[in-house]
């Protein structure tokens, strides 16, 4: 019988990792068991290849990554780049300014790679962040200039900017102040305080449907995986929308189907469910919802 889901795209903040950053053994057994059994299962993430290297040491069995929120589509096993989406020079010189006016903390994503300017880097908790604080000495370029500022002036590629803040209300006064200068890109909340800023049409969604066409499938044959506004596109033009038991109420409007919270092995259930329903039933899945386990 053939399979009516051919690709599991899964998020990871919030989705594949536990609020310790962590991939549990469930879940890590489910990804290779799903892998083994023919299904793609592809880590679709807002995060840069260079924030991925290290998780994907353990995942030698997967093909494909939908990395930097779409804009960046890698073959895993050939080292090859499928799919790149890049912001123009007029967004990047406005996401310059925006950045500027605050003293932002500017996350520039260039040929794969984290670039944060140094002395930001070195405060990662004042830009509701510092979890990340470790991750990102460890796997970002750090850089004593304005990042953006740099890359602008060496040509060099920018897929994604991503702007951290102090908090939620100052993020919302730069997305106001950028709906002023009439910016023409995807702007997006994530994080506690963070904006993300793709190229006009780049999200998930638009990273799938580039490697689905290169895989010979169609969207109806893809399971989404997530928990937060930058899934939603995704979850909307996947045939089945998974939500964590942690996901935002955003979420959990568009999805068919709820699982446990991502600290509680969600993510394994959300594979199995998929990988392990013969007739592959909507109604029979949705009739398995659950919502997250009690701690401890």
């Amino acid at each position: 019988m053939s399979r009516k889901y051919q690709l599991i795209a899964l998020d990871m903040d919030g989705t594949v990792l536990n609020d310790k950053k962590e991939i549990d053994e469930e879940t890590r057994s489910a990804i290779h068991e799903a892998l083994a059994a023919g299904v793609e299962v592809v880590f679709c993430t807002g995060r840069s290849f260079s924030e991925m290297r290290d998780i994907l040491k353990d995942f030698p069995d997967m093909h494909y990554l939908c990395g930097e929120s779409g804009a960046l589509v890698l073959d895993l096993q050939k080292g090859e780049t499928l799919h790149r989406e890049e912001v123009s020079r007029e967004i990047a010189e406005i996401m310059m300014a925006a950045g500027k006016r605050k003293d932002l903390m500017t996350c520039v994503f260039s040929d794969g790679i984290c670039c944060v300017k140094k002395e930001h880097m070195l405060h990662m908790d004042r830009y509701q962040m510092g979890q990340y604080q470790k991750m990102y000495e460890k796997t970002c370029n750090p850089m004593e200039e304005n990042v953006l500022e740099r890359l602008l002036k060496e040509e060099g590629p920018v897929e994604k900017i991503n702007l951290y803040h102090t908090s939620p209300d100052e993020r919302l006064e730069t997305r106001k102040w950028l709906e002023q200068q009439k910016i023409q890109a995807e702007l997006v909340d994530s994080e506690t305080s963070s904006l993300e800023c793709s190229p006009l049409g780049v999200s998930k969604a638009s990273g799938l449907k580039s490697l689905c066409a290169r895989l010979g499938l169609g969207m109806e044959q893809v399971v989404m995986v997530g928990d937060a506004d930058n899934d939603i596109e995704a979850m909307k033009a996947a045939g089945m929308a998974v939500a964590m038991g942690n996901a935002n109420a955003h979420v959990k409007a568009v999805c068919d189907l709820e699982v446990a919270d991502n600290n509680h092995q969600g993510c394994a259930q959300a594979i199995r469910m998929v990988c392990g329903e013969e007739a592959y039933n909507r109604q029979a899945l949705e009739q398995l919802k659950v919502v997250g386990g009690e701690d401890d």
